[in-house]
């Protein structure tokens, strides 16, 4: 796995934490990721990593049996990553974050999201 293609992951396994309610339209089949977070990860996509293929994506994120093996693929192939870098895969973490509100949170970045990205913050820069 390559770096751009670590940091998609992270960002869509973000929109992919369950929460109790999701307020915005899920996207078809998802019992957690919605439109407007699959539109984000477009736009990250789009913006950062043109050079990453969704079938690359899908096929890397559906090879792993948990998030918790996929969590930690991405950070052993972003661990020697840029600061600069790091720092584009937490913003980009954080922009799907923001873009649907979960649990009627005062904001759209859930509690749960927040640890999510914490802890990757904390394995990327120890």
């Amino acid at each position: 796995m390559k770096p751009n293609l670590a940091l998609l992951i992270l960002s869509w396994q973000v929109a992919c934490l369950f929460h109790e309610t999701e307020t915005e339209k899920l996207l078809p089949g998802s019992a957690s990721a919605t439109e407007a977070e699959s539109d984000e990860l477009d736009k990250i996509h789009d913006e950062l990593t043109p050079d990453v293929s969704w079938d690359d994506f899908n096929n890397t994120y559906g090879d792993f049996c948990s998030a918790k093996d996929r969590t930690a693929a991405c950070i052993a192939v972003l661990k020697n990553e840029s600061t600069e870098f790091k720092s584009k895969v937490l913003e980009s973490m954080l922009r799907v974050a923001g873009a649907s509100r979960e649990d009627n949170n005062e904001t759209n970045v859930s509690p749960e999201e927040m640890s999510f990205i914490q802890q990757v913050k904390t394995a990327l820069v120890g």
